[in-house]
């Protein structure tokens, strides 16, 4: 071989191995700027408008971002409203908008944008969640391109609580889109919508023009990773960076002996209960359903299927708001009430067809399984139904075709988010078919007053005293936000709000 043919071949290879190096670089890199989430499930939607879902917005809230946003501490402070006022008699509210916001596709975030979403909501020919809550609105009136002011037709003293959990939609995207804007979200946020592979991942991309400061990392990806057990492995696989929900309980005193992950813990904003249909079939007994609440072992469920995740659940209202009824005697654990409900109840004079229903969630079937077992030791009868999410949630929010079933709520971080939609005879999640006069009316003082007064208090205790006499629903546990970090990440912080769970996401820094 001529030594013009060493001299080639061996720049070949020293350009093959550069090329390895060079992507081997390249990797590295990414992988250095890329955080992977484990998300317990998938996302219906990305429509900051129409989801409810915490899935949906554990993504939308690096997405697209609302006026103002709920703190660590679950006050309200500045996100694209940089400062807002009542008027003295309570019916206009007054935003002043953020300046140089950009949004996704190059344009800035001024007044109309606002408009056009709280419009969309309140229009009821558009597929919006929620819409109830933002009634009071009556008129959006742009003031100049940073301030804009929302004219109530009555006073609604929880209002402001409600506009921290939508997100500003850009009018000439969710035009142009239509109901298209839900698989291709376009925001202010610190990461934009690149790809979605649904019940795989979906792919967010830094906003390089964020208010905010650029974000530290390049790429947030969302693992859909719907097993408890299975996201467990693929975190200390270190396949994924971090999970916040579904830890499992069994492994939890384990993990936090681990040096090698990070757990977090603080109260959550929620509550886990058994739901009846007070409309329709055996369950309209308030005999059968007070029977059914006092036998469930709350204490036993959070202490040995929860492993002492969260607390003995009591009411709508978590017990560290000054709302709670800390003086009522709520129903508990005592199966010789239990019996003589039941001996006064339907159930006890013919045979009625009894089932829970609940989704693929290990803990909810456990909770269901103690039940059936509890419930047939004063002689009711429990069929326990366990069905994939979508068809569990089909069931419970569009049919009556349930006896009882299994389920929670988040982010009830007001008496008003707690009690309204809910207890409410025409809430938008009513799912139980709840109706009392007393309680309507209760419900519709509640938002007229000062949250801050006695009267406020006074309401929502004598809410609570209805609940607990007509026992509609079975209140099983509050729930606690439980996370778990790889140690290289510092800077995390645990929301109580768990779709808030990632806002800390963006700047984190990964120790070297």
């Amino acid at each position: 071989m001529s030594m013009k043919s060493i001299l080639r071949n061996g720049l070949v290879i020293v350009l093959a191995l550069a090329f390895v190096f060079a992507g081997t670089t390249m990797v590295m890199a990414e992988e250095e700027s890329r955080v992977v989430i484990g998300s317990g499930a998938e996302a219906p939607g990305l429509d900051t408008r129409a989801e409810v879902d915490i899935p949906a917005f554990e993504r939308i809230n690096l997405i697209s971002e609302p006026l103002i946003v709920f703190n660590y501490d679950l006050g309200l402070e500045p996100a694209l409203a940089e400062d807002w006022e009542y008027s003295e008699d309570g019916t206009e509210l007054t935003f002043y908008l953020r300046e140089g916001v950009m949004f996704h596709h190059g344009r800035e975030f001024v007044a109309d944008d606002v408009k056009y979403t709280i419009e969309w909501i309140l229009d009821e020919d558009n597929d919006a969640a929620n819409r109830d809550l933002y009634a009071a609105i009556e008129e959006v009136e742009i003031v100049n391109d940073y301030e804009v002011t929302l004219h109530l037709s009555e006073v609604n003293t929880f209002l402001i609580n409600n506009i921290a959990r939508f997100g500003i939609v850009p009018r000439d995207k969710g035009e142009e889109l239509g109901e298209d804007f839900g698989n291709e979200p376009v925001g202010t946020g610190p990461y934009v919508f690149e790809s979605w592979d649904r019940d795989d991942r979906m792919i967010l991309e830094a906003h390089e023009d964020y208010w905010g400061g650029t974000p530290n990392f390049d790429v947030v990806e969302f693992r859909a990773i719907t097993e408890d057990s299975a996201r467990l492995l693929a975190f200390e696989a270190g396949e994924i960076d971090m999970y916040q929900g579904g830890v499992v309980p069994d492994e939890l005193a384990r993990l936090e002996d681990d040096p090698d992950v990070d757990v977090y813990r603080t109260p959550g904003t929620g509550y886990s209960y058994v739901g009846f249909d007070n409309e329709e079939g055996p369950m309209t007994d308030k005999n059968l359903r007070k029977a059914v609440s006092h036998m469930l072992n709350r204490e036993a469920i959070v202490e040995h299927v929860q492993q002492g995740i969260g607390e003995v659940g009591q009411s709508q209202i978590m017990p560290n708001m000054p709302w709670f009824h800390e003086d009522l005697d709520f129903i508990g654990y005592d199966p010789e009430k239990a019996q003589e409900y039941f001996q006064n109840s339907i159930a006890a004079e013919e045979d009625v067809e009894i089932r829970i229903f609940t989704n693929e969630n290990p803990v909810r079937m456990q909770i269901a399984e103690i039940m059936e077992y509890e419930l047939g030791e004063i002689g009711i009868d429990v069929e326990v139904v366990i069905e994939e999410w979508g068809a569990f949630l089909d069931r419970i929010y569009d049919t009556n075709d349930y006896e009882m079933f299994i389920l929670g709520w988040g982010g009830q971080m007001d008496p008003d988010r707690a009690s309204y939609r809910q207890f409410h005879s025409e809430g938008s999640a009513n799912h139980i078919n709840f109706t009392n006069d007393r309680m309507d009316e209760l419900l519709e003082e509640g938002r007229t007053v000062d949250p801050n007064s006695e009267r406020s208090i006074e309401i929502y205790r004598e809410v609570q005293e209805i609940l607990n006499e007509e026992a509609p629903k079975a209140f099983i546990n509050y729930t606690e936000e439980v996370a778990l970090v790889q140690p290289e990440f510092e800077g995390f912080e645990i929301h109580s709000y768990s779709a808030n769970a990632w806002l800390s996401v963006p700047f984190l820094e990964r120790a070297e």
